[in-house]
């Protein structure tokens, strides 16, 4: 299961180093959003933490960007 263009703006900002406060003003949502987000992102690409989840999708962005 991939990850919704909500959840992928998330990590996008995630993989960038980001706070969730940071990621929350930058998207224009709430703190708890954000949160939700990665919770439920995590489980589709195979993270069990952030920095897991940055790593994985930096990986797939890369693979995306070549392809």
């Amino acid at each position: 299961m991939e990850p919704t263009t909500a959840e992928a703006r998330v990590l996008d900002h995630v993989a960038r180093g980001k706070s969730n406060k940071e990621i929350a003003q930058a998207l224009y949502i709430e703190v708890g959003t954000v949160k939700a987000h990665l919770n439920h992102v995590f489980p589709k690409i195979g993270a069990s933490n952030r920095t897991q989840a940055a790593i994985i999708w930096r990986s797939r962005s890369e693979l995306r960007e070549v392809a």
